[in-house]
Formats: structure tokens, C-alpha cells, sequence
């Protein structure tokens, strides 16, 4: 009973907006409904922008707790783009969301939908999925060798159309392991977005500031059959042997056969 009163104030909101009327409905509203239930856990919140053609934008945050809720709201019908965000931390708002300098790119959750509706009531399913890759890397070495590591890049983030941005990407993360008598590798964690064109690249240098290699790492992934515009990739995980001049390449993880070995 509740539902059916519900949507008889809804009709009867619609029906009233200014320039709507019952013979000729293309001036109403549309109500439209969001699924957010598909959210995976990963995701604490999302940040959503609805754009109309006419330039309108609407936008709001969903907390995680609120996922299992359908969500409504009255929208100018016709082309309209969806765009969402998930897990936005340290990533910057510039009509859609960019890494900040110096950072590499929070653990993005994404969704770009663009749809014409043109009823009094639409519906439309939200499932955002990953949208970056992690680079795990670990390069060969001594502790006396004090290495550290830089990865540039030219893709930045995704405007609100899902398009990638363009911009300079460099970042300097600290190792997260050093080497011992046992484990003789630095490693590290960069994460990027999905790469618009070649530009990827891995540095290599001493504390000193001295550069031991440059890797051209988009040209090299793609030769270990890597795309790095694939949807389904996640995690990347790399092993840099400088003394050997090779490049191992996993999907799955330090320690999976399923890997790649590259000479540079």
C-alpha cells in the first residue's frame, strides 16, 4: 500500500512540474532510479555525477551503507551521462578525477554510463568495477646499493565521460622492503590508471640520484602480451634484474608459473 501511494506522489510531482502536462509529456521530468547493490565490498563510498545534454550536472556521495537502498532522484529526461567513483581518497576533482602531484592513484572504482531516458520512470543498474592497475615491483639488489625507483607516466585520472586524462604522472614511492640475506630485492608499489598511449616508463637509480636503467615499461608489457587498457587486468607484478638485463612479468603474483621473462 505504501509503494502504490508512493508512486502515485510521484506521478502526481511529475505530472505538476513546471511545463508538463498529461497530452504532452517531453517537457516532464524523469525519476530516475540508481542500483547501487552490485557495489563491491571494496568500495567504502561513491561519488556520482549525473549530466544532462543541456550542461546540468547533478551530484551526491553514497556511503557504503546506504548500497542496499535504491537511490531516486528527478532528472531533465533525455541524454543524460552517469559517471561514478569509487574509493575517491587523495585523487583530485577536475571534471572527473585526476592524481594529485607527487601521488600515484587511490585503488578507483568506476562506472560511465551514457543513456537517453525518456519516461516517467527509468531505472538503471550501477556496477562500478576497478578502474587502476597495481604495480608491484621488486628489483634486484643489495642493501648497499640503495636503489629507489620512479614511475612515469602521461595518463592521470578519468574526465566524467570515462575518457583517460592526459597529464605528467611521476611517482617516487618509498620500498616497502629492503633487501636482507635471504630476500636480495628492493620492492615497491605504484599504482596507475589504464595508459592512453606508450608513455609508461620505469626509472631505476641509486640514492645518489645516479639512473642504473630506464625501462620503456608500456613497450615491454605489451611484448609479454600485457594490455594495459584490458578491463579485466588488476595487479601487475614485476621483477627488475639489472645485472641480467631482465624483465619478469606476472598477472598473478610473485610466485605463479604464469609469468613472462624479457630481456631489455
Amino acid at each position: 500500500m505504501r509503494q502504490i501511494k508512493a508512486t502515485a506522489i510521484i506521478f502526481l510531482f511529475i505530472s505538476l512540474s513546471p511545463g508538463c502536462i498529461i497530452e504532452d509529456r517531453s517537457n516532464c521530468p524523469t525519476y530516475l532510479t540508481l542500483d547501487f547493490s552490485d557495489t563491491p565490498e571494496e568500495v567504502s563510498d561513491i561519488h556520482l555525477f549525473i549530466l544532462s545534454e543541456d550542461g546540468r550536472m547533478f551530484k551526491d556521495t553514497i556511503d557504503r551503507s546506504q548500497f542496499t537502498d535504491l537511490y531516486e532522484v528527478c532528472f531533465k529526461r533525455g541524454k543524460t551521462d552517469i559517471a561514478t567513483f569509487g574509493n575517491v581518497d587523495r585523487m583530485v576533482y577536475s571534471n572527473g578525477y585526476r592524481i594529485a602531484e607527487g601521488d600515484d592513484a587511490d585503488n578507483l572504482y568506476t562506472c560511465f554510463i551514457t543513456s537517453a531516458y525518456r519516461n516517467d520512470l527509468s531505472y538503471e543498474k550501477i556496477s562500478v568495477l576497478k578502474n587502476n592497475i597495481g604495480l608491484h615491483i621488486r628489483v634486484m639488489g643489495y642493501a648497499s646499493d640503495s636503489l629507489q625507483i620512479m614511475v612515469t607516466s602521461s595518463s592521470i585520472g578519468y574526465d566524467l565521460h570515462g575518457n583517460i586524462m592526459d597529464g605528467d604522472f611521476t611517482h617516487r614511492p618509498e620500498a616497502v622492503h629492503t633487501p636482507t640475506d635471504d630476500e636480495a630485492y628492493f620492492e615497491f608499489f605504484s599504482r596507475v590508471t589504464r595508459q592512453k598511449d606508450e608513455a609508461l616508463t620505469l626509472t631505476v637509480y641509486a640514492v645518489s640520484g645516479t639512473t642504473v636503467i630506464v625501462l620503456p615499461l608500456f613497450s615491454l608489457l605489451v611484448e609479454a602480451g600485457i594490455d594495459m587498457s584490458d578491463e579485466s587486468l588488476e595487479d601487475l607484478y614485476l621483477t627488475v634484474d639489472c645485472a641480467l638485463s631482465s624483465l619478469t612479468v606476472s598477472p598473478e603474483g610473485w610466485d605463479s608459473t604464469e609469468h613472462t621473462d624479457i630481456l631489455f
